[in-house]
């Protein structure tokens, strides 16, 4: 009888080894993707949004009314070409504080226009301070893109 005891007992460890019992019981944490954020940032204006789609779209729409106002205060002398779109980077930190990344033009190799690009920077940095994007319940930094399409 002991025999049998003892032979079980001596099964029941090697087959709940530590790998066998890991699988079981420990659970790994998942992977964090890192490209997407829980909570967008706010502007002040977009504060009473209650969905993260909403919010996602209220951002979007507010960041490009601020530059698009700022654009049509400016007649630029070199025009761009009607079909050409501009994609503008900007930078919302940890404290809510918005700068300029960088902009890149739909038509390849084409310089962009010095002086748009110095009012679309200095509107960035007109911009209000906002509630920044959050992940896991903190705060990061977070990097959007602005289509700005050019119409003649």
């Amino acid at each position: 009888m002991i025999r049998i005891v003892l032979s079980l007992v001596i099964l029941l460890v090697t087959i709940t080894s530590c790998d066998y019992v890991d699988s079981f019981f420990v659970k790994k944490p998942k992977k964090i993707d890192f490209t997407l954020v829980d909570e967008y940032p706010i502007f002040p204006s977009c504060d009473s949004i209650a969905t993260l789609e909403y919010r996602e779209n209220c951002f979007e729409k507010t960041a490009s009314m601020y530059l698009e106002t700022d654009l049509l205060l400016h007649e630029f002398v070199t025009p761009l070409s009607s079909s050409e779109a501009l994609l503008v980077h900007i930078k919302v930190d940890r404290e809510g504080f918005v700068s300029f990344h960088s902009i890149e033009s739909s038509v390849k190799g084409k310089e962009i226009n010095p002086e748009l690009k110095e009012v679309i920077i200095e509107s960035i940095g007109n911009f209000p301070k906002l509630i920044p994007a959050k992940k896991r319940g903190n705060t990061v930094q977070s990097l959007y893109m602005i289509p700005l399409y050019i119409v003649e």
